[in-house]
């Protein structure tokens, strides 16, 4: 035995000085008395592994700070939980260290309740995270898992200046709990030192970001804006055009906490977001780049556009985007 893991598994040396995960139940004393004996004759102070300490659950209340380089790439204003192993070797066992991450620009106000198998909710924690901000929220053994995969967490936006105040909001979640017993799932993120499975708890883009974008002079339109909802300005490229590009990575900072039935439905719904802005907001061309893929985002945007009234639908110029975009003309913004 080289190492203990956690109170269940150590690590046992073998052939080749590879190390394996195994059960400290499995592990059979040998006393020197027979002609092995001059192979043990080495003593090693080793701890009762039922002796191991749990963590504690609230091991930390100082948030730290998003390195700078996230916070100035930040293309969406997202919160996640991130679960990091100790044993960065051997991810699918031992402790884990679980982060509540702030990537938006407003300080928040946070509630977790936890879901019970009796289907009532248990207060599990609260407290407060800057903006661009973590915390570890608790250290967890794998036998304590099942009660982090299913829960709900409310929060609550402050900044000292906004155009409108933030309405709560209130994200459940679920979690497979297979995926923390594959070690694939467990990537480098921006959000985590070293190897973690990052879920993403809420992305307020589409709820409440928009509605701090700056607003535009009406008069650069040819019209007023008679809706608020601007969304569609940060992709401006000229006189009422605008490109938006669908690509996942372009439009979230960290695309590997998404499944991908997660993220054709994310597009599905910042395209027509910002088709609903762009109408607005009179623009009179947005290019969406789609690229080129299985073909399946580009089915799903023109199902959505087959239903549009006032709207013509044209290949993107090929010599600029190749096959991967469309150019939507919105006619009775003219």
């Amino acid at each position: 035995m080289s190492k203990i893991i956690d109170s269940r598994l150590v690590s046992v040396a073998i052939e080749g000085g590879f190390e394996i995960p195994v059960q400290a139940s499995e592990l059979l004393v040998i006393e020197p008395v027979d002609a092995g004996s001059r192979f043990f004759h080495e003593s090693f102070e080793v701890p009762d592994v039922l002796e191991v300490s749990a963590p504690s659950e609230h091991p930390s209340d100082s948030p730290e700070d998003l390195p700078k380089n996230v916070i100035n790439s930040r293309r969406s204003e997202d919160i996640f939980l991130v679960f990091v192993p100790h044993d960065q070797k051997w991810l699918i066992t031992g402790h884990l260290d679980v982060f509540l991450v702030n990537n938006t620009s407003y300080d928040v106000l946070y509630n977790h309740f936890r879901k019970e198998d009796t289907g009532n909710w248990s207060g599990i924690d609260y407290g407060s995270l800057g903006a661009g901000t973590r915390l570890l929220i608790a250290t967890i053994t794998r036998d304590e898992l099942p009660l982090w995969t299913d829960g709900c967490l409310q929060f609550l936006f402050h900044k000292e200046r906004c155009n409108e105040v933030p309405p709560p909001f209130n994200a459940d979640f679920s979690i497979t709990g297979k995926k923390f017993y594959t070690e694939q799932n467990y990537r480098d993120s921006i959000y985590a030192t070293g190897k973690g499975i990052v879920v993403k708890i809420a992305t307020l883009s589409m709820e409440t970001i928009a509605k701090d974008a700056p607003k535009s002079d009406p008069g650069s339109t040819g019209k007023d804006i008679v809706n608020s909802d601007d969304f569609i300005l940060r992709h401006k490229t000229g006189d009422r055009e605008a490109e938006v590009d669908l690509h996942i990575h372009e439009l979230v900072d960290d695309p590997t906490s998404f499944e991908k039935v997660e993220i054709l439905e994310y597009q599905k719904n910042y395209f027509f977001r910002c088709l609903e802005s762009a109408i607005a907001c009179g623009f009179l061309k947005v290019t969406f780049i789609h690229g080129v893929g299985n073909g399946v985002l580009r089915e799903v945007l023109m199902d959505i556009l087959k239903n549009q009234e006032g709207i013509e639908v044209f290949d993107a110029p090929m010599q600029k985007y190749g096959v991967g975009a469309i150019e939507v003309h919105i006619r009775h913004n003219q």
